[in-house]
């Protein structure tokens, strides 16, 4: 068969395929899914003027389908009618306010929805939402008097294995009798991690008392005129630890010790923050030593811990003890444990070393009893905590979701969660519990070890239940502290994000039915009312409440998303059994036992990566890498009961991909051993499929390491002592996500965290909650592009209106601090900490300034647009304004004359002049439409050269042709870039590149997830040195995913028409030949869009789906001489649903209506 005639075949199979798809059965248009606030019948809404949305549903083969007008009427629960919009023409159907009667608290309203269509049809569907308690006036105006309550003054939870940030002291009177001269206090002793050789680098196994810290008193120079020391200790951490030698000897000045006083009580106390230890005697800092011999700060595995705690006298020494405390390090610096008595200790002929686990306590639970009636007619329970929490009603747990309330800046903005518990209530005896955990709020949180605690230390609940019967009445049930009683002696040890849950299952029998009626609370105390005041810290961004709001959470919690199954296990060490979960994610193991001895202690440690073969990790191969995961403990503890028995923490997560596993004597089965990712994104709403598997991959790693991220806030790795906001991470990212998910109100709370540590001078933060970073413009340049990429999304004015004064005092703080006034050239802080391209290759190439200069410009493009939305039409032109100077100064600045390559500025004055000419620098202009047409097409040349050209790395390495040379900020845009300037064949040369650096490489070597680096592990180098700054989920490089969705899929939000009620697409064939086919969609507010596309001998067929109540504009290359055919017809000027606009340059550009179509080119 020749090529003609199969051609023609093609055509003709493809041309039918096209009109069958065409020509359905066409039923009448209806309303799909309706929404507030995003959300379907919603609970909670603690706002005005809540936003109604919906779409409208056609069957297939219908085309052309369009609202022409709707009506909403709300009632409230009594059926008064509190709104009617009356019809109103058009076909608006995004965030339409709520505009009528005042809302009640705690109402339940329904509206309903009627809409006429185009087809001459009319349809009316309703559905519900209800108000929360609305305290808008008052802080807890609507909580019918609830309180914060918790355990009391003694009731702080102490871990002591876990606690690597810590205060300890003690009194000590040495013997005079004796002539005693020295005494120790011991700590950090018996660190289980030294008890295993495998369990720690050093491959070291220490017995009990093997190893410790010490602070010995040492008196020996003071009878001879000389000054008393502390003697530091580290024994049994290091192979160079020396029982007998300090680590370091601190000076006691004389005036605190002398031969006058040296035989009186001396108080020894010390602060650890993960071993950077500060020394003080009677009250005086007298030194610092390193204890940690993994290295200084928290970038590094954390020793010691406080463990156990004790007291060393030598041969024939004798000493008293008392007065011991342990206190956490971050203000108000509460008691966690303390041994007041006074206790002698003599070292006899041997000397003495006694030590002894100062652990107490487990996490809080909660309890109270209440009557209900019958004829429930609805109710509803509202809950937040200081802290994180479980609620239970009659012995159900009432939230599926987890770590709620989740992760806001506390002292500004507090949510609280609605529920619908009428199922779980009963005529008669009920019973309401909780257990509270760390969260956010107490415990580990930051890369700064010294923030433990940040919030406060100590966890309470604050909760109403309101009741309403059928006849109207209502009952209230609010946490009061005489009507609660609370626990300490639970199974739940302890929970920490970073540290892991530690849960002691033998404990479930004391505590059964703890949350049913009629349980035997008299070992219970009474609950405490938790005021601010000795609670919470006194220093920092967190320390002032006095603006704090109480709002109900709008938007997504975190969820059970996936359980995955291991795919295989190694024993890489006798009974030290590593699981391979197959898939890098966010998730709590789910481990299933049966037959365990009573009091079985199971370790589980998580790990993103295993130790490769490769020299510099002998010893190590196969075992799971810990480096990376830094200070944070990451391990889960299991004491068994006996039995049948299950495992499932729900305080802690772990980012991981293996499980290790010890303590049991036989591995468990593969189908025992589970992982629960866990995310707030429940769903994706878009996919993306090649005929690429590598590059299909590569979109699953992208969503996947969406999924881990977004876990209350947008993150920037779930695993390691950081998972935090990261401005700049969510910057690059957001378009990306804006089409992978519906997360308005996810960002909305993010957005609304930057404001509340938006300091007074206007700087938008590096990391937010929580506050801090090193980022700069960069970073902070996410309070303008992340509202932006919402508004073209979702059409969220409201999002745009509440963030703008933040925005404007953005604006001015660059303008006022970082513009140097001599040069104009933006200098920021001139500090290394001021980030540029962050991990690209070529970083030390660049002009940061260069960036900087053309995110500002890029920054007041946008201001300029949203004025304008919002109809500030004087911000508008002064920001436009503003942009074209910039741009000239960037012309004149950093382009060399003539040739237009990019150049150095004054901000580097001995590299002045010299050539950038890397492909970030030449990125960046064009993404943000800096430089005129004509400059563009030079620019973009210089862009292609830079991509097809062999590159050096900062570190001297060659990388091939197509390399990917980019960091954080200039991958989210080259793709783009190269697209919009005619180069989509170097974009597809990029995308599907697989030598390092590019994105397929992480793919080639197995990662199911974007990695931090595009280094972060290569066959040659292993880790190349970067063991502890090295996540391998950080979602930033993986902002090509827009381009795949955009571009290569084709389908494109429209600036002018936000919420996509209009929208582009634009697919573009793989000019490479190397795809031959792509699948994508985007679940939009107004429905499902589809673009596909394959191509067969030339023959290029596009398939395409406008949701009803939408229109498009399509773009095709029509080469001359091909034939465009839609449904197997020859296009001229129009057909059903659409209408051709223009042909030139090879290309067509046609105005699609609503439908499905099938377009061919035919050469």
């Amino acid at each position: 068969m020749n090529k003609r005639i199969l051609c023609s075949l093609l055509t003709t199979l493809i041309s039918v395929g096209c009109l069958l798809a065409a020509t359905t059965k066409v039923p009448r248009v209806e309303i799909g899914r309706m929404t507030v606030e995003y959300e379907t019948a919603p609970l909670g809404l603690d706002m005005q003027h809540p936003r109604f949305s919906w779409q409208m549903k056609a069957a297939q083969g219908q085309r052309a389908c369009r609202q022409t007008a709707y009506r909403i009427h709300v009632t409230d629960d009594k059926g008064t009618p509190v709104w009617d919009t009356g019809r109103r023409k058009g076909s608006a159907f995004i965030n339409i306010a709520y505009d009528g009667q005042p809302l009640k608290p705690s109402t339940l309203y329904t509206w309903t929805l009627t809409v006429w269509n185009n087809k001459g049809s009319k349809h009316e569907k309703s559905s519900t939402f209800e108000t929360g308690l609305m305290s808008s006036d008052a802080l807890y105006a609507g909580w019918s008097g609830a309180q914060w309550i918790g355990g009391d003054d003694n009731s702080r939870v102490l871990y002591a294995p876990y606690l690597s940030v810590f205060r300890l002291g003690c009194t000590v009177q040495l013997d005079a009798a004796s002539g005693t001269e020295r005494a120790g206090l011991v700590y950090g002793a018996n660190e289980e991690r030294m008890a295993d050789a495998n369990k720690n680098l050093y491959h070291m196994q220490r017995g009990y008392n093997e190893n410790y810290c010490e602070a010995e008193l040492d008196i020996r120079g003071v009878k001879t005129g000389k000054e008393a020391h502390l003697n530091v200790y580290r024994v049994g951490y290091h192979p160079s630890d020396d029982a007998d030698k300090p680590l370091t000897s601190l000076t006691i000045p004389a005036r605190l010790l002398n031969k006058d006083n040296c035989y009186e009580p001396h108080k020894i106390s010390l602060s650890s923050v993960t071993g950077t230890t500060v020394f003080a005697f009677d009250g005086h800092e007298i030194g610092t030593a390193q204890l940690n011999p993994m290295g200084n700060s928290g970038d590094f595995i954390s020793f010691p811990a406080l463990c156990d705690i004790g007291f060393h006298l030598r041969e024939r020494q004798k000493a008293v003890f008392s007065d011991v405390e342990i206190r956490n390090y971050r203000s108000p610096s509460n008691e966690l444990a303390s041994y007041r008595e006074k206790t002698t200790y003599s070292g006899g002929d041997k000397g003495l070393l006694h030590t002894f686990d100062p652990s107490r306590n487990t996490m809080t639970m909660l309890r109270t009893e209440f009557a209900a009636k019958n004829d429930i007619a609805r109710a509803r329970l509202y809950v937040t905590a200081r802290g994180i929490y479980d609620i239970y009603m009659n012995g159900k747990r009432v939230n599926a979701d987890f770590f709620n309330p989740g992760l806001t800046q506390y002292n500004r903005t507090h949510l609280y969660q609605t529920f619908d518990v009428t199922p779980f209530i009963t005529s008669g005896r009920n019973a309401l519990g909780a257990v509270l955990s760390e969260g956010w709020w107490s415990g580990g949180i930051t890369y700064t070890p010294e923030n433990w605690n940040m919030f406060g230390d100590r966890q309470s609940l604050l909760t109403k239940l309101v009741i309403t019967y059928k006849d109207g009445r209502e009952q209230t049930i609010a946490s009061r502290p005489e009507d609660w009683s609370y626990s300490v002696d639970g199974p739940l040890v302890y929970g920490s994000f970073f540290q892991g849950e530690v849960y002691d299952a033998r404990r479930e029998a004391a505590c059964r039915g703890w949350a049913e009626p009629g349980f035997d609370d008299t070992a219970w105390k009474p609950a405490k009312s938790i005021g601010l005041e000795g609670n919470v810290a006194t220093v920092g961004l967190q320390a002032d409440y006095s603006h704090m709001k109480l709002l109900s959470q709008n938007g997504l919690k975190v969820a059970a998303i996936d359980t995955l199954t291991a795919v295989g296990m190694d024993e890489v060490k006798p009974h030290l059994y590593v699981y391979d979960m197959g898939q890098n994610m966010a998730a709590v193991p789910r481990l299933r036992f049966s037959g365990l001895k009573p009091g079985t202690v199971v370790r589980i440690r998580f790990a993103e990566v295993k130790y490769p073969s490769l020299p510099a990790y002998a010893g190590n191969e196969g075992m799971i890498m810990l480096e990376n995961i830094r200070s944070a403990r990451s391990q889960d503890i299991y004491i068994a009961k006996g039995g049948d028995e299950e495992f499932l923490p729900r305080f802690t997560f772990h980012g991981f991909r293996y499980m290790e596993i010890s303590g049991l004597d036989a591995p468990l089965p593969l189908d025992k051993v589970q992982a629960v990712a866990l995310s707030s994104l429940t769903s994706m709403t878009a996919g993306y499929h090649t005929s690429n598997d590598k590059v299909n991959r590569l979109w699953e790693n992208i969503q996947w390491s969406a999924r881990s991220n977004f876990l209350s806030i947008p993150t920037d790795c779930p695993q390691r002592n950081e998972r935090l906001g990261w401005a700049g991470d969510i910057s690059v990212f957001s378009r990306t996500a804006t089409y992978l998910a519906h997360v308005p109100a996810f960002l909305r709370s993010y957005l609304r965290s930057m404001r509340d540590i938006q300091p007074a001078d206007g700087r938008f933060p590096d990391i937010a909650p929580l506050g801090g970073g090193f980022g700069g413009l960069l970073w902070g340049s996410a309070g303008i592009t992340v509202p932006w990429e919402c508004f073209r999304q979702y059409a969220d004015t409201a999002l745009l209106a509440e963030h703008y004064p933040a925005m404007k005092r953005y604006i001015s703080y660059i303008r006022d601090h970082y513009i140097d006034k001599a040069t104009g050239i933006i200098v920021q802080m001139h500090q290394g900490g001021d980030l540029g391209d962050w991990l690209s290759l070529e970083y030390d190439r660049c002009d940061k300034s260069l960036l900087w200069e053309c995110y500002f410009i890029y920054d007041l493009d946008l201001m300029a647009r949203m004025a304008s939305v919002l109809g500030f039409k004087e911000d508008a032109q002064e920001y436009a304004r503003l942009a074209g100077e910039r741009r000239a100064f960037f012309k004149r600045t950093y382009l060399q004359p003539g040739t237009l390559k990019t150049v150095f500025s004054d901000f580097v004055p001995e590299r002045k002049g010299q050539l950038v000419d890397i492909q970030t620098s030449y990125v960046l202009p064009l993404a943000f439409g800096i430089v005129d047409n004509a400059d563009a097409k030079v620019l973009a040349k210089h862009l292609a050269a830079t991509v097809t050209r062999a590159n050096k790395t900062d570190q001297g390495h060659t990388c091939e042709p197509y390399s990917l040379m980019t960091g954080f900020i200039g991958t989210a845009w080259i793709n783009r870039t190269l697209s919009d300037n005619g180069h989509s064949d170097l974009a597809y040369r990029l995308l599907q590149q697989t030598s390092y650096p590019s994105w397929l490489y992480s793919v080639e070597q197995g990662a199911t997830t974007i990695w931090e680096r595009l280094n972060s592990y290569t066959h040659t180098d292993g880790f190349g040195g970067n063991n502890s700054m090295n996540s391998f989920n950080h979602y930033s490089f993986g902002a090509v995913g827009s381009w795949m969705i955009n571009y290569s899929a084709g389908i494109e939000s429209e600036p002018d028409s936000p919420g996509m009620a209009h929208f582009i697409l634009r697919p573009q064939t793989d000019p490479t030949g190397q795809i031959t086919n792509v699948d994508g969609y985007v679940s939009a507010l107004a429905g499902d869009i589809r673009s596909s596309w394959k191509t067969v001998n030339g023959i290029a067929e596009y398939r395409l789906t406008v949701p009803a109540n939408t229109s498009a504009t399509l773009y095709l290359p029509l080469p001359q001489g091909s034939t465009l055919r839609e449904a197997g017809k020859i296009v001229k000027t129009k057909g059903k649903g659409f209408k051709l606009l223009e042909r030139k340059d090879g290309k067509v550009k046609i105005d699609l209506q609503s439908g499905d179509y099938c377009f061919e080119v035919i050469p």
